[in-house]
């Protein structure tokens, strides 16, 4: 799928106070190891994924982040068929030293509702750990340069969209922590 803008990020769109207060909820709830899978389940696989993940629901976290996806869709210029989401969820991520994601992409084509536009969130200030970067993978897309680190989106309160489908990755942590909050929007698979 050929598109005129793989990924779309704001500086500094959410508050310190708010990224402050998803870290409070984050670090307050039980933190599972990190899996991978295909959307039927997951797996635990520490050569793909190292990281600790806990799962938020609270409306005053995802109301903003689902309107900042929303008009960020029509913006980007993706239009991507969203649904309701009503039972929305986000993903409280830290990654600790030497922990990382390798290359994924985060939609499943063999569900009813699929993935279709993601969201990552930078809950840490960057002076607070070293490595950590996040990185796109150009591999099905066909743009000129293979890979690209995004460094636009590293300050706390700053936000990186991308459709799903974008192959991407979370380089290892080499010193310090690094917090971040993840969601995803769905709606009916791509024709």
């Amino acid at each position: 799928m050929f598109i005129n803008n793989y990924y779309y990020y704001y500086k500094q769109a959410f508050s310190p106070e708010f990224c402050d207060y998803v870290m409070n909820k984050g670090t307050s709830l039980v933190n599972q190891q990190a899996t991978v899978g295909d959307g039927k389940g997951g797996r635990k696989d520490l050569k793909m994924r190292s990281s600790n993940v806990a799962w938020i629901s609270d409306p005053s976290i995802l109301d903003p982040v689902k309107k900042i996806m929303q008009e960020t869709n029509k913006r980007a210029g993706w239009n991507f068929h969203l649904g309701l989401n009503v039972d929305l969820k986000a993903q409280f991520t830290r990654y600790g030293e030497k922990q990382f994601y390798t290359w994924h992409c985060d939609c499943f084509q063999h569900q009813e509702d699929n993935r279709k536009m993601s969201f990552t969130l930078s809950l840490s200030d960057p002076s607070a750990y070293k490595g950590g970067e996040f990185e796109f993978d150009y591999r099905d897309v066909g743009k000129g340069k293979r890979t690209e680190v995004v460094t636009q989106a590293q300050d706390k309160g700053s936000c990186l969209m991308f459709p799903s489908f974008m192959w991407h990755r979370v380089r290892p942590v080499k010193k310090g922590v690094r917090y971040s909050l993840v969601v995803w929007l769905t709606g009916e698979n791509f024709r």
